[in-house]
């Protein structure tokens, strides 16, 4: 008979990992915060496992950010694991490519209740309460970095099973932007006859299936980068007595990147500007309820574009805003601040305009729409058209030696030629209209 029962699924810790994208301006307070925030999450994992009295903890991989483990990072890991165990709650955990099982690590004795699946085979371990086997989890570690096999076709189900979980750091689908390790797709997932997969290797928390089985990726629980920006934790899983799953997102970071924007449009001063600044960072933090990292750009057209392209002025007013953010805990630090603003003029009517600005921009809407009309891609430009004009000046480009070098391989065309128009259109406007 299926029992009720609760389960935190996390993974991709990455303990004692570097926190990337800080300038050497951060003040001491923010570099430590940073510095102890993938050690941080972790323990409030642990608090988070206690306060929802879970039955057992899942943890997908990549524990450590080195297969090369510190012993720093081995001692607070150990220190999680004793506190469930204290409190019942036993641990199982498998490896990933960043902390394969042959890579060295100090002697640090885990608790009985906390359980490190081996590589080579998949095995199973149960999870019981009360005497009773309340789920069986089915798990496979990494022995070296490079898994290039398939493991979840190596997970079957076994017979009697009330409740069973597979445990795998793996890439499913071939998701772009992280290595294939031990790949494979849903359907092997769906073929084990597993109820939950508790996934690790992808960063971004989701679920792939939320039924026959409940297919989980948990994310990492500590941001590092600004490339991982949304809010990163762990899911809480409860699972009724008639085997209904609900996985439920945590929140677990200490520390949040931010990707912030701010329009200029209706800002004359300058000092408007650093006191919208901080007004959007402020509420930024003020929504995360937790210290922030901000990556902030500036964004639209007005008045204030020409004063941004002077020299120190983007400057003077990020240092303005870190100072009127001051250093209360939790923290709003801008890491950085960009200037995407443009002039402040009406592109139509310059359009119009029987000057040289104005004929540019109505060639540059020629090519734009020869790219994009029908039957464009298939046929050569026809000869004197821009388009063929726009054609030959890459061909003299991709030909020069000098030039060669800093361009990509592939040549652009179609869809990424017209981006590429649009990109430069505003940055023409601005190099030809900006007063000295």
């Amino acid at each position: 008979m299926q029992m009720a029962f609760r389960f935190v699924h996390t993974g991709d810790l990455h303990l004692d990992s570097p926190f990337v994208g800080l300038t050497t301006e951060a003040p001491a307070s923010v570099v430590d915060t940073l510095r102890d925030s993938t050690i941080s999450a972790w323990r409030n994992i642990v608090e988070l496992t206690l306060a929802q009295e879970a039955d057992f903890l899942l943890v997908a991989g990549d524990v450590f950010e080195r297969a090369n483990r510190t012993l720093r990072g081995q001692l607070v890991f150990r220190e999680g694991l004793a506190r469930l165990a204290d409190a019942g709650i036993a641990s199982l955990v498998v490896t990933g490519n960043h902390d394969p099982l042959d890579g060295w690590e100090p002697s640090v004795t885990w608790p009985d209740l906390a359980h490190r699946f081996p590589a080579g085979e998949v095995t199973s371990r149960p999870v019981t309460r009360g005497g009773l086997e309340i789920a069986r989890v089915h798990g496979i570690s990494y022995h070296q970095r490079d898994i290039t096999e398939n493991l979840a076709r190596r997970f079957k189900r076994d017979a009697g099973e009330t409740f069973a979980i597979g445990l795998l750091h793996a890439n499913v689908g071939g998701e772009e932007g992280h290595a294939n390790y031990a790949p494979c797709s849903l359907a092997d997932l769906r073929d084990s006859g597993m109820d939950y997969w508790a996934l690790g290797h992808i960063h971004a928390h989701r679920v792939l299936s939320t039924a026959d089985p409940v297919i989980v990726y948990c994310g990492n629980p500590q941001g590092r980068d600004p490339g991982e920006a949304e809010p990163r934790g762990c899911y809480v899983v409860d699972v009724d007595d008639a085997g209904r799953i609900d996985p439920r997102f945590e929140a677990a970071d200490v520390v949040r990147w931010q990707l912030l924007e701010v329009p200029v449009d209706s800002l004359a001063t300058e000092e408007a500007l650093i006191g919208a600044v901080i007004e959007v960072v402020g509420k930024a933090q003020e929504s995360a309820g937790r210290s922030i990292v901000a990556r902030v750009r500036l964004s639209g057209r007005g008045p204030l574009h020409g004063s941004l392209t002077r020299s120190g002025v983007l400057e003077d007013v990020l240092a303005a805003a870190r100072e009127g953010l001051g250093s209360s805990e939790p923290f709003a630090w801008i890491e950085s601040l960009r200037d995407g603003t443009r002039p402040d003029i009406d592109l139509d009517a310059r359009r119009e305009a029987d000057d040289f600005l104005g004929d540019l921009l109505r060639r540059l809407g020629d090519t734009r729409e020869q790219l994009t009309s029908a039957g464009a891609a298939a046929g050569a430009a026809p000869p004197g058209s821009v388009r063929a004009e726009l054609e030959s000046v890459i061909d003299e480009l991709y030909a020069n030696g000098r030039a060669r070098k800093y361009l990509r391989d592939a040549r652009p065309a179609g869809a990424e030629l017209v981006r590429a128009l649009d990109e430069a259109e505003p940055t023409l406007v601005d190099r030809l209209t900006v007063e000295d």
